[in-house]
């Protein structure tokens, strides 16, 4: 496999280097003017469409128009999305520059799909003059109710397969600060879907958009920094026949936690998280354990055009299964192996009630720091987790069994963490849901041992739903 690999890499080497600043910058005007024509011409006929039948020739020339740039721009980008945000429209990921007299046109267009509750349409192939018809007709009709609008517009579109309809989204800028702290739980739901659905595009021999999954990550490096503890015990929520989607989920939780403990900008925390979210798509393409690195490289490179996210991507796809000691790993590379190894082997796994314990997971990684491991990235890892990372089962020294809620916290309650009553002392279940800081408790109280969960006959999966529903004040699971 290595040697495969790093043939491929080899390749891609090559390839960077015929790829000139000077060809992005001309790739990035091709699309930026030919995407000026393509957001226009939707624009004027969803205007006109509400005019006239579609068999009126008024139709034809735009019609035909805008399937022949969209081809050729197919043709470049290998898929195209036209993308809103806010006042903003993006084809893929070039913002469209517009003169002031044209901010209209832009308003027009992101107005049109915002009443569908849409932000944006990708195109995974070209499209007839029909069928731009067919959209535009589709988007001059009045909305769906509440709650479908997207829904009914999707089911107006059936009859154009290559045709996909994205969520609205409103980018954070750089340095804002949020005004509503959302529940981390509901943005990895959301993340969950976005996953599932880069996923299930990517089995269907789609070209991967990166846009959806950007949009989930801007959400999760937030939430992530106010959540360490729950971000930290994402492995250990997985629920049995979900390997999948939820392990590129969790490996992005790590991945996020070590880069933010770097000190890394939120754009390379961006470009962290979406190749922590696409780092096994060659598992979607067909690829195997020894195959899938080359197949997903393969499948990136099929987006033309080079910039720097992608080339992070396509190193961790090919690095991130490669030992330490190997090679000059990317950083990006250095931190998912960290973060992908622990998943699988603290995650739950089929015919399994649980993987190994997290402090057993993390000893076995810290002793094969150096030649496996970055140690420097290994050692931050560890004091992330600390001593009890959490999902830990612990007995305590008065008899009573907890699980640790918290990460390392820092230096001094390294090995002092936050836990949940889950046994007491009589091998009895604890009346109410009851929470210590062995901290604060360390002069009376301390981890006499680390327990097997999996040998104990305990999920700790749900107890660890049960701890952090707690936590948000919700009654437990019927």
């Amino acid at each position: 496999m290595t040697t495969k690999v790093a043939s491929v890499q080899r390749g891609l080497e090559k390839a960077l280097q015929r790829a000139s600043l000077a060809d992005d910058r001309e790739l990035a005007g091709r699309v930026r003017d030919e995407g000026h024509r393509l957001v226009f011409l939707l624009n004027g006929l969803v205007r006109t469409s509400r005019l006239y039948q579609l068999d009126n020739a008024a139709l034809e020339g735009p019609s035909a128009e805008f399937a022949s740039v969209l081809r050729g721009l197919i043709g470049l980008l290998g898929a195209v999305t036209i993308f809103c945000v806010e006042d903003n429209v993006y084809v893929n990921d070039v913002r469209l520059r517009v003169r002031p007299t044209e901010q209209v046109v832009i308003d027009g267009i992101v107005a049109e799909l915002d009443r569908h509750n849409v932000g944006g349409v990708a195109f995974h192939g070209p499209i007839g003059a029909p069928e731009v018809k067919l959209l535009a007709r589709a988007l001059s009709q009045p909305a769906g109710e509440a709650g479908r609008a997207r829904a009914a517009l999707a089911d107006r579109l059936t009859a154009v397969p290559e045709l996909e309809l994205t969520g609205r989204y409103r980018f954070r800028i750089s340095g804002e600060r949020t005004t509503v702290k959302q529940r981390h739980d509901d943005v990895m739901r959301r993340g969950a879907a976005v996953v599932k659905e880069a996923v299930a595009n990517l089995g269907s021999n789609r070209l991967p958009n990166p846009l959806p999954v950007r949009r989930a990550v801007v959400d999760l490096v937030g939430s992530v920094r106010d959540n360490v503890g729950r971000a930290a015990a994402t492995p250990l929520r997985r629920r049995l026949g979900s390997a999948g989607d939820q392990h590129l989920l969790s490996v992005c939780n790590l991945s996020l936690l070590l880069g933010q403990a770097l000190g890394l900008s939120e754009s390379a925390l961006g470009d962290l998280g979406v190749a922590a979210m696409l780092h096994d798509v060659g598992y979607a393409h067909g690829g195997d354990k020894d195959t899938h690195a080359a197949a997903g490289a393969r499948l990136l490179l099929r987006q033309r055009g080079f910039h720097e996210g992608k080339i992070r991507r396509l190193r961790v796809v090919l690095e991130h299964h490669l030992p330490h000691g190997a090679q000059q790993l990317s950083l990006f590379a250095r931190i998912l192996h960290i973060a992908d190894d622990y998943d699988m082997l603290t995650a739950p796994r089929d015919g399994m009630l649980a993987g190994m314990p997290p402090p057993t997971a993390q000893g076995a990684m810290w002793a094969a720091r150096g030649p496996v491991y970055d140690a420097d990235l290994m050692a931050l890892f560890v004091r992330l987790m600390g001593a009890y990372p959490p999902g830990s089962l612990l007995e305590l020294s008065n008899g009573r069994w907890v699980m640790s809620t918290s990460g390392g916290r820092d230096q001094e309650r390294f090995a002092w963490p936050v836990v949940t009553v889950i046994q007491e002392s009589d091998g009895s279940a604890p009346v109410t849901s009851e929470e210590l800081d062995l901290f604060e408790l360390r002069y009376r109280l301390r981890p006499k041992r680390v327990l097997n969960p999996a040998t104990k006959g305990l999920d700790i999966t749900a107890a660890l739903e049960r701890a952090f529903l707690a936590q948000d004040g919700a009654p437990p699971p019927a």
